[in-house]
C-alpha cells in the first residue's frame, strides 16, 4: 500500500472508531443582562464533526469493508473517497430525487470522471466497528475511468448542520408579533444553538430553558425544552414561545445578521447578539 493510501485508510479507521458521545447532563441556561445573555458563551469546538462543520460540511457517510467516506457540502459539492482512489470522486452536488413512499432521498451525478449515486434513507444504521449509531443509512454507487466498473458501498451518515448557526440569537419577532422590552422584566428572549453538543438553551422571558438540537436536510428539530419554573408576568408570553419551539422541526434562513425558523404554524426571528 503505498503512503497516501495508508494515511486515508489511518484517517477513516479513526473516524469510524470514535465511541458515540455519552448522554449528557443539561446544563442550567445562563442568565441574561442588558447588554446580553451573561455567561452564554459558545463553547470551543470539541465535537470530532466541527472541523467538517467548518469546511461546510452538511452531511457525512462512512463505512468499512473496504474503508470509505462520503460529503455533501453547502458549496454544492459530493466527495466520495475510498482508501484505494480508484473509486474516488468529486462532483457537483445534484437535486435529490425523494421517494414518495419512504424517507429516502437519491442523489446521482455523472460527469467526464465518472458516475456517483448516493441513496440516503432516513434509518439508524449501527457502526460495526464502534457501535455508534447513526440516524441514516447510506449506499454509495460509484464508477470511475479509473474503475470502470460500478461498485457500491455501504454505511451509515448523519447531517452535521450549518456552523454559522453556531451562536446567541436575540428573539426579534414570533408570527409577526415584534419584542416589546418592557414586557420582559430582564431582558428579552434569546436562544443559542450549540452544534458541538447539540443543545439548544436560552431565556425565553421568565425561565431559562435548555434540551437537545438536532440538525436535519435544511433544517433544524429541537428536542423537549425544559427549564426553571419561576412566574412573572410574561409568562403566557414564554409559554408561546416554547410551545412554538419544543419538539417542532424548522426550516431555516440566514440574511443580514438574522436567523428565521419557520414551519408550517409559526415563524420566528432572531438577531445575532454581537
Amino acid at each position: 500500500m503505498n503512503p497516501y493510501a495508508l494515511l486515508i485508510a489511518l484517517s477513516l479507521l479513526a473516524t469510524a472508531c470514535t465511541s458515540a458521545r455519552p448522554e449528557r447532563v443539561l446544563p442550567p441556561a445562563a442568565s441574561p443582562t442588558e447588554s446580553g445573555p451573561a455567561g452564554a458563551v459558545k463553547a470551543e469546538p470539541t465535537s470530532r464533526w466541527d472541523a467538517q462543520r467548518r469546511r461546510g460540511v452538511d452531511f457525512v457517510a462512512m463505512g468499512s469493508e473496504p474503508f470509505w467516506s462520503l460529503e455533501l457540502t453547502n458549496q454544492g459539492k459530493m466527495r466520495f473517497r475510498t482508501v484505494a482512489g480508484a473509486d474516488s470522486l468529486i462532483v457537483p452536488l445534484p437535486a435529490p430525487n425523494q421517494a414518495a413512499d419512504a424517507a429516502v432521498l437519491r442523489y446521482r451525478a455523472l460527469t467526464a470522471a465518472g458516475e456517483l449515486t448516493v441513496t440516503i434513507a432516513q434509518r439508524p444504521c449501527p457502526n460495526n466497528m464502534s457501535g455508534e449509531v447513526l440516524p441514516y443509512t447510506v449506499t454509495v454507487q460509484a464508477r470511475t475511468a479509473a474503475q470502470p466498473a460500478t461498485r457500491e458501498f455501504a454505511g451509515c451518515g448523519r447531517y452535521l448542520g450549518d456552523y454559522r448557526l453556531h451562536d446567541i440569537w436575540a428573539l426579534e419577532s414570533i408570527d409577526g408579533q415584534a419584542m416589546d422590552a418592557a414586557q420582559f422584566a430582564k431582558d428579552k428572549p434569546y436562544l443559542e444553538l450549540n452544534l458541538t453538543r447539540e443543545e439548544a438553551l436560552g431565556f425565553a422571558g421568565c425561565n431559562g430553558f435548555g434540551g437537545s438540537l438536532t440538525p436535519e436536510r435544511a433544517g433544524l428539530k429541537f428536542g423537549t425544552l425544559r427549564g426553571t419554573m419561576l412566574a412573572c408576568p410574561a409568562l403566557a408570553f414564554e409559554r408561546k414561545f416554547l410551545g412554538a419551539l419544543s419538539g417542532n422541526a424548522f426550516t431555516y434562513r440566514l440574511e443580514n445578521r438574522r436567523l428565521t425558523l419557520e414551519n408550517r404554524a409559526n415563524r420566528l426571528v432572531f438577531k445575532k447578539v454581537d
